[in-house]
């Protein structure tokens, strides 16, 4: 992984310059100053240098060398005022825009599986950790590259999976997992998630008033967004919807009113989905989150008798998760224990979120090896 490091001067000659007088010295160090400073903040590298000779205390360990993780160490630790976002919260965003430039895939050109082939289409969706804060920076190469085998639906069109922006999520290692295990096919990704958001927001019989259990009414119906997604990536494409993946519950969690009524929630997003895509055993895969003391199974527990991170409603939330393992079957349940996160954070950090993603590939693998026929649609849309 690439560092950015601050070039101190030490070492060179001194200059043999003149030694100007007071007031005209002073005048042509702060034009050069302005000169240096707009130049470095012009190129992609100079938002970086620049920054660190701004905030030397984002070098973390202080050893020169600016990496995608101390940038994003430092602006966690910025507040956003009643202004707005403060200028350090600025600048530390345009350093780790300037460390990470997506790769361009042709525009003109029609990506889709391979002639005679469906394109294997996976549905992603879920609130914070499935948006993803690994820092696209600090993936492999091979991560960052276009792969014809590897598509996502963005922009209103199926286009190489790699990190548009300056984070990921779950997606990457999970397309590029399957894709691995099944060398002949054409992966494709439909992802639509929203951080801080409860499951009914999602929720097929969608209200506003019922959105706002949780807060959410003023995001806006985002079952009609997730599903008007997937329309236009079937349009788009020959498709075959193999799977349905999952990583919410933490917004559902801060209340025991909605946590009693997770399952039902999710009871009723999975079975409406499998209705609009025309998938009657659509698997569902699905992560539920553990903190050191909670056990994998929980199938003998009191949901009431345990909170985690303070949030009252969490028991009952992760119970659902585990019972949904029979009760939404073909589904499974992946417990979450001990993946990075980034320093006094809830998200998974970059290695964070390849474990996710290499988790959900495995745990999708190896629930359709149990139930063959969750792989096989019932209904299909072509363009």
């Amino acid at each position: 992984m690439r560092g950015w490091r601050r070039n101190t001067g030490a070492g060179r000659p001194r200059s043999s310059r003149p030694r100007l007088a007071g007031r005209a010295f002073a005048t042509i160090v702060a034009a050069s100053l302005l000169l240096w400073a707009g130049a470095a903040w012009a190129a992609p590298d100079g938002h970086i240098l620049a920054f660190l000779a701004k905030y030397p205390a984002a070098d973390a360990n202080q050893d020169g060398t600016l990496t995608p993780s101390e940038v994003w160490l430092f602006r966690s630790k910025q507040k956003t005022g009643k202004r707005g976002r403060s200028p350090a919260l600025r600048d530390a965003q345009r350093a780790l825009s300037a460390m990470y430039t997506p790769a361009r895939a042709d525009a003109s050109k029609r990506y889709g599986p391979q002639p005679g082939k469906k394109l294997k289409v996976f549905i992603l969706s879920g609130q914070s950790n499935m948006v993803g804060q690994g820092l696209s920076a600090e993936l492999p190469d091979a991560l960052k590259r276009p792969d014809e085998r590897v598509l996502m639906f963005e922009e209103g069109r199926w286009q190489p999976l790699r990190p548009l922006r300056v984070t990921f999520g779950p997606e990457i290692a999970f397309a590029h997992a399957l894709a691995k295990a099944w060398p002949e096919e054409t992966i494709g990704v439909v992802k639509q998630a929203v951080g801080g958001t409860g499951i009914l927001a999602w929720s097929p019989t969608w209200t506003k008033e019922k959105a706002d259990l949780t807060g959410d009414g003023k995001k806006g119906n985002l079952w009609k967004a997730l599903c008007d997604k997937v329309r236009r990536a079937r349009e788009a494409a020959d498709c075959e919807i193999l799977g349905f993946v999952w990583q919410q519950g933490g917004k559902d969690m801060s209340k025991i009113e909605t946590g009693k009524q997770y399952l039902a929630h999710l009871r009723e997003l999975i079975e409406g989905l499998r209705k609009e895509t025309g998938v009657a055993d659509l698997p569902l895969v699905l992560g539920s989150y553990r903190l050191p003391g909670v056990p994998d199974d929980l199938s003998n527990i009191d949901p009431a008798a345990f909170e985690v991170m303070g949030r009252p409603g969490a028991g009952y939330v992760l119970q659902a998760q585990f019972d949904a393992q029979e009760e939404l079957a073909p589904a499974k349940m992946l417990p979450l224990r001990g993946l990075e996160r980034h320093p006094k954070n809830v998200h998974y950090n970059t290695k964070g979120q390849l474990e996710l993603g290499k988790l959900f590939a495995e745990g999708y693998l190896e629930l359709v090896k149990a139930n063959p026929a969750a792989r096989t649609e019932t209904a299909t849309q072509s363009p």
